[in-house]
């Protein structure tokens, strides 16, 4: 794919079309009008809930078009992996996590971290690399990112509902933070992405740094503070699937 401006028509949105002849779909986009990837609220509770904390809760607002705060695609498999290693090092789900949270028995507990790893705009990536949000913990000697420095939370049922819980260490989320990352069902981590993901990126021809929006399919509220203005602890956000 390559990119193209119409000469002499400034005012026209750019359009990037596809090159290859092999295709047996080409096609063109408006560069400038960033699609929207949805979640399945319904399907995939655990994943948006978290996503939609993030989004809505930190100031960086990943992917709120509301905001005019997009998510950047980064294809870089292996600063993707490096990424995802930072923020969701092995075992970090297990340990901090809830049984109760899978859907059954061939279900594990899995990181689930917002912004995505597969983002410019994910906590993991250093702002040397290219990175828009990089999480480095307060005192830090390294000035290496690590998912400590995100908002961090985990999925448990209470009663007939799934709640998010945060892991406390020792501190409460100030909400300036710039990323989540929370221990929830494998199965709603993994679908609410999956191939759904890759059929949007091919369906939108996504390039390497190119917009788009993210819909989380949840509505909902937070109580951050009293009627005083005063921080509450714990904050707590009612949300419902759309």
């Amino acid at each position: 794919m390559e990119q193209g401006l119409l000469a002499g028509t400034p005012d026209l949105d750019q359009i990037r079309c596809d090159t290859p002849t092999t295709r047996t779909a080409t096609g063109c986009v408006f560069v400038n009008s960033a699609p929207t990837y949805v979640f399945n609220a319904k399907k995939h509770p655990q994943a948006a809930a978290h996503a939609w904390l993030i989004q809505t809760m930190l100031p960086n607002h990943a992917g709120a078009e509301s905001y005019s705060k997009p998510l950047y695609y980064m294809g870089n498999s292996e600063q993707n992996t490096t990424n995802r290693g930072r923020i969701c090092p092995k075992s970090w789900a297990a340990t901090n996590g809830d049984a109760s949270a899978l859907d059954d028995a061939n279900d594990a507990l899995n990181c689930d971290k917002f912004a995505f790893a597969s983002s410019y705009n994910s906590g993991g990536m250093k702002k040397s690399e290219g990175g828009l949000n990089e999480a480095v913990p307060t005192g830090s000697t390294t000035a290496t990112p690590d998912g400590s420095a995100c908002v961090q939370s985990f999925a448990k049922t209470h009663g007939t509902k799934v709640h998010l819980y945060n892991i406390d260490n020792g501190k409460v989320p100030t909400f300036h933070e710039v990323c989540g990352r929370s221990s929830i069902s494998g199965i709603h981590n993994q679908e609410s992405m999956g191939g759904n993901f890759t059929n949007f990126m091919k369906q939108m021809r996504i390039m390497d740094k190119d917009a788009y929006w993210l819909d989380t399919r949840m509505t909902g509220t937070c109580a951050a503070t009293d009627a005083f203005g005063k921080p509450v602890n714990p904050v707590i956000c009612t949300m419902t699937a759309r």
